[in-house]
């Protein structure tokens, strides 16, 4: 690895920090020992169903080592990260750990594919880390063109998805409309980041319109998530 960095290990296994992240959330909780959003993780593990886990952004890996374990047998964690430096950390995560059910692509996701500006850093020069986002190509700071997928690309046809875990800092939206496949096709549970009411039903309004016939209904919230479950 070309950048300075950190191991920080908790109950689910290694984590690769690189040192520019060592002040942000998710790698000072590391660094305790402590879990990022345990309530969250558990109730993914228990609801695999047998079938595949889509999430990202990946950040450092910080979820792929809990989800890792909880998939059956030939299930597979299909995951993506545009920042390039996450992206090395999580790729060494998942070596650290040992995790040959994990794929993970070095892209961001949206409804078709193309190029978008990822911000990595604000205009004062500080690094976004987890909250690296997909910005107008107007906008200030440090910003960098990235790879665009849509996850129904990313997703071979054919695989069984349990779970749609997104956070991707209000591009959720896009990438949803880009998966349409996999939420016609498998109807999985789907995690979005909400932390407040509006975005929750913001985004269970977008769920109902856009695909009318699951029935997807907004079944609650923790650590920021928010859980939708399809009623058919």
């Amino acid at each position: 690895m070309d950048f300075e960095h950190r191991i920080s290990v908790n109950e689910y296994g290694f984590y690769c920090v690189p040192a520019d992240y060592v002040k942000r959330e998710i790698p000072k909780i590391l660094a305790n020992g402590e879990v990022y959003e345990p309530n969250t993780l558990r109730l993914m593990q228990r609801r695999t169903g047998g079938g595949d886990i889509v999430t990202g952004g990946a950040f450092i890996g910080d979820f792929l080592p809990a989800l890792s374990r909880a998939l059956s047998p030939g299930a597979q964690i299909f995951s993506f990260e545009p920042n390039p430096l996450s992206f090395s950390a999580a790729c060494e995560t998942i070596a650290l750990n040992d995790l040959a059910n994990v794929t993970l692509a070095p892209v961001a996701v949206g409804e078709t594919p193309g190029t978008l500006q990822l911000q990595l850093a604000r205009p004062g020069g500080d690094p976004m880390a987890a909250r690296a986002r997909i910005v107008s190509p107007e906008a200030e700071g440090d910003t960098l063109p990235v790879e665009v997928t849509t996850l129904d690309t990313l997703v071979p046809a054919g695989r069984r998805v349990s779970i749609l875990h997104l956070d991707v800092e209000g591009h959720e939206r896009p990438a949803l409309l880009g998966a349409r496949r996999i939420v016609e096709h498998c109807a999985p549970m789907i995690v979005l980041e909400a932390g407040r009411p509006w975005q929750r039903q913001m985004y269970a309004d977008f769920l109902a319109e856009q695909f009318p016939d699951k029935g997807y209904r907004l079944c609650g919230a923790m650590e920021r998530n928010a859980f939708f479950l399809p009623q058919t």
